[in-house]
């Protein structure tokens, strides 16, 4: 997009269906709880529980991943001492997770997923503490020189989403809008996707205490739409796809990884028969993938109690191999300085989100930091997610 193009800089927060389980504030030691001044400290910030929003898999994956490469030496010989922090899905506990990685002179912050980079990064900025494979979830993400963002959050995803609806034979897509800014923006992308392939849009704002979806579902059908999107919160999606089965009429839905969990499209049944669905990073049933397989034996040993259900299990793995490939390329004991410019000269290869540079061009000059706008696509088939896309695909006509 050129610069002379102008959108709001608004949160960017994906719709998440996720129930979970909690991990407080905590510190990871050796088997005989004692850390050396020599350990390389991080911290790993994501909404771990909260009233609004729990992840059930995500902090797990942080430390099971941390654990296996202590298991096997550390990087370069030093061990990693993972201290957690949970914002609770509120601004000001987040902002106290960046104070609290100051405090405890953390060379590196990774995010599995929090809404609150506009209260995280300028803490970490004024220390000059690089954020690791952060998901964009504010314009700040996108920035800040010390952010690193591993794709783009709702932006390639929504209009992924589109664009493959289109091209499934959607000619007119409708979403279901929660009439909050961050979810705007994302049907802002969605319609972006549709319209790259010559499809119209139309959307009905719902609020957040809705509970009865035929309305606004009828709205839509009124207008004509063949294909309908949730782009709400977590839990009111599975609930406008039961909407628009009680119609009567025949419509395809689509999603976005995040927001419908294995478990979610099982309940769901035949009701998400030939759901589209895209995202940004492989999903724990994608087995045949080497690196899932990797993630899914590693949190098995690690964290034998955690069942890796959810999108987030896969990017907290995938933020710890970026952060070990880092930190391979930092000479002497890490510091936040080090790490922070062998962040801007290591290419990650996790293997569960598309492949890129720091140090390629940006697709949107608007967000210079953000350079992985690659997504993934599955359909729902008798009740789960099987992987239809050849590998990433670059959303293409939305810019």
């Amino acid at each position: 997009m050129a610069t002379s193009r102008r959108r709001p800089r608004q949160a960017l927060v994906a719709a998440i269906v996720l129930v979970g389980l909690a991990t407080a504030c905590s510190s990871s030691k050796g088997s005989d709880g004692s850390s050396s001044s020599a350990d390389i400290r991080i911290m790993g910030v994501g909404t771990f529980q909260s009233p609004t929003l729990s992840l059930p898999d995500a902090a797990p994956s942080l430390t099971a991943h941390v654990d296996q490469i202590n298991a096997a030496g550390g990087v370069n010989g030093r061990k990693v001492k993972l201290i957690l922090c949970d914002d609770k899905d509120d601004p000001n506990t987040a902002a106290d997770c960046a104070r609290r990685a100051v405090s405890e002179k953390v060379v590196a912050v990774l995010e599995t997923y929090t809404g609150h980079s506009p209260q995280i990064v300028p803490v970490l900025e004024a220390a000059k503490i690089p954020l690791l494979y952060n998901p964009s979830v504010a314009s700040v993400d996108g920035t800040s020189d010390i952010s690193f963002p591993r794709d783009t959050g709702v932006m390639s995803i929504y209009a992924g989403l589109g664009i493959e609806l289109a091209k499934a034979g959607c000619k007119k897509g409708g979403a279901v809008v929660l009439s909050v800014a961050p979810t705007q923006l994302a049907a802002q992308w969605l319609e972006r996707g549709f319209k790259a392939q010559g499809a119209s849009f139309a959307q009905a704002s719902v609020g957040a205490t809705q509970a009865d979806f035929s309305a606004p579902v009828a709205k839509l059908l009124s207008q004509g739409v063949d294909c309908l999107v949730p782009v709400t919160a977590p839990d009111q999606g599975p609930k406008i796809v039961i909407a628009a089965q009680q119609s009567g009429k025949k419509v395809r839905i689509g999603a976005v990884s995040s927001e419908f969990s294995s478990t979610a499209l099982k309940t769901l049944g035949a009701s998400a028969e030939g759901m589209i669905i895209t995202g940004a990073e492989y999903l724990p049933a994608d087995t045949a993938v080497p690196a899932v397989k990797d993630a899914l034996d590693g949190m098995k040993q690690y964290q034998p109690n955690v069942a890796p259900v959810t999108a987030f299990s896969m990017d907290g793995w995938a933020s710890v191999t970026a952060l070990e490939q880092v930190l391979q390329n930092v000479d002497g004991q890490p510091t936040a300085e080090s790490v922070l410019q062998a962040a801007g000269k290591t290419s990650p290869k996790t293997g569960l989100l598309a492949d890129f540079s720091w140090q390629d061009e940006a697709p949107d000059t608007d967000f210079p930091r953000v350079k992985n706008w690659g997504y993934l696509v599955w359909t729902v088939k008798s009740g789960k997610a099987v992987l239809s896309s050849d590998g990433f695909v670059q959303a293409k006509g939305i810019f």
